[in-house]
């Protein structure tokens, strides 16, 4: 690869790392923002328990990795771009998943708990089958573009 394209490759990983943070932080502040002053309880009636977030979306549908063969090596950075984001938002609904187990009250079942696990478990199996696609069309590249 060129200079430049490293260049666009690293500047594109770290505006969706940089996204990805974002995204986890705004989460995580939307997952523990305090009710109007009007809807709060008295002190005394407020359980011991942190809130449960519910708000955990699975992400829109996967992006599709470029055709290794054909593609140019703007669309391979692209796509490398695209999957690294996509990525992060899976990890973002798994670690959602998880907070919801953690900070379930005893009024949830062990079966609610074991769905929500193997929620977050299919986003990490999504993300590791995205990331295999992706390798096989970098090979693919590689072997189209032996510069």
């Amino acid at each position: 690869m060129t200079t430049k394209t490293n260049f666009l490759i690293a500047l594109g990983a770290t505006a969706v790392v940089a996204a990805g943070v974002a995204y986890v932080l705004l989460q995580k502040h939307a997952a523990v923002a305090p009710a109007p002053v009007a809807a709060q309880a008295p002190a005394a009636a407020t359980p011991a328990v942190a809130p449960i977030p519910t708000d955990c979306l699975f992400p829109g549908p996967a992006p599709v990795p470029p055709y290794g063969a054909t593609a140019s090596e703007a669309d391979m950075a692209l796509g490398h771009t695209v999957i690294q984001g996509y990525v992060l938002q899976l990890e973002a609904y798994q670690a959602c998943r998880n907070s919801m187990v953690d900070h379930a009250g005893p009024e949830v079942s062990l079966q609610q708990k074991q769905m929500w696990t193997n929620q977050g478990n299919r986003a990490v199996d999504e993300a590791n089958a995205l990331a295999n696609a992706f390798a096989a069309q970098i090979k693919d590249y590689k072997a189209a573009h032996p510069n």
